[in-house]
Formats: structure tokens, C-alpha cells, sequence
């Protein structure tokens, strides 16, 4: 019950087309890297950091406490707001709140650059080569339910971190249901 009360009015599930003029970055954005990236300042955004190279003693997970620290100390300058984050060793998942879209995009350019260097111990006369896989992944989210919707995504990434695959997509599946079942309670139409 505490989740419908969540919910507001504006709750309406988005069309294929607005999600991607909403999105930006990521692995399939190859022709189309001119495009302004969409920022709303005030909205809630989820960003991806991908890197394939991200395996072993080059994981994030390996170098959780670095990954911390660089998050707090940029987020802190360029004033982000980090609501939540998932570290899934070759990837990291945020849902971020900023005021100011030139800062927050100084805050991805400064955090990755930064990340990149400390894991590989890339330096001056040291280079490593390339290490993100694509342009980090921004989306903004409209609404409410897919602010619920992420929630329950981070936290099955959470469980597939410390459970197991299998656990995350059970609870995936429950929450999916859930979620179904809210918008036909609301009379959203489902797809």
C-alpha cells in the first residue's frame, strides 16, 4: 500500500520513441554522438558506466573503496546528488538528482576519467589503451513508477551481487509483477 502512495497522477508509461529522445550513451550510440545529451536538471537520472576490460584485479567490485571515494569526492564538487548506486564489477548503475546540467556533465567527464586512470594505473609515459566500453548511458526519468521501477532494479542487482543470478531474477519477476499489477490498478495500459 505504501508504494501506491508513491504514485502520482502524472504516472504514465512512456512510449518507446520518448524513452530514446530521453537517453543518450551507452554501446549502441555509435552515429548519432553529436546529439546533445538530454539533462533536466532537478529530474532523477539513471547513468550507466560500462567497461568490458572491468574483469578481475581491473573490477570495480575489486576496487569498491576507490569507486566510493571518487563518487563522493566528484559528486561533492560538482554537486550531485547520489541517491543510490549498484557496483556490479564491470559496470556501475547510479540514480543521480543534479541542479546544474554543466557541472553534472563535468562530473561524468571527471569521474570516468579519474576511475579509468586509478584501476588501470594509467599515467603520463604509461598508457593503458581504451577502457569504457561507449559513452556513459544517461536517462531521465518522467515520473514517479519509473523512479519504483529503478528501485527494484537496483535492488536485484544488489541481491545478484550477494546472492546470485538466479535470486535476481526471481525477485525481478515478483517485482515485474507487482509493478503490472499496480499499473492495472491505476488503469495504466499495459504493454
Amino acid at each position: 500500500m505504501r508504494q501506491m502512495r508513491l504514485l502520482s497522477n502524472q504516472d504514465i508509461r512512456p512510449k518507446l520513441s520518448e524513452i530514446k529522445a530521453r537517453s543518450f550513451g551507452g554501446v549502441s550510440l555509435k552515429k548519432r554522438r553529436k546529439v546533445k545529451r538530454p539533462l533536466q536538471p532537478g529530474r532523477v537520472h539513471h547513468v550507466v558506466f560500462k567497461s568490458s576490460k572491468a574483469k578481475g584485479k581491473l573490477s570495480f567490485y575489486a576496487h569498491r573503496l576507490t569507486v566510493q571515494r571518487l563518487l563522493q569526492q566528484k559528486a561533492r564538487k560538482f554537486f550531485v546528488e547520489i541517491k543510490d548506486f549498484v557496483n556490479m564489477g564491470n559496470h556501475l548503475h547510479l540514480k543521480v538528482k543534479f541542479r546544474d546540467a554543466l557541472r553534472f556533465q563535468q562530473f561524468l567527464k571527471s569521474f570516468s576519467a579519474l576511475l579509468a586512470r586509478e584501476i588501470t594505473g594509467a599515467r603520463k609515459g604509461k598508457p593503458f589503451g581504451k577502457f569504457w566500453d561507449g559513452l556513459v548511458f544517461t536517462r531521465v526519468l518522467m515520473s514517479r513508477f519509473e523512479e519504483l521501477s529503478l528501485r527494484g532494479y537496483f535492488t536485484g542487482n544488489h541481491l545478484q551481487r550477494e546472492i546470485g543470478y538466479r535470486e535476481r531474477e526471481e525477485y525481478l519477476k515478483k517485482w515485474n509483477q507487482f509493478l503490472y499489477r499496480l499499473r492495472q490498478k491505476r488503469g495504466t495500459p499495459a504493454r
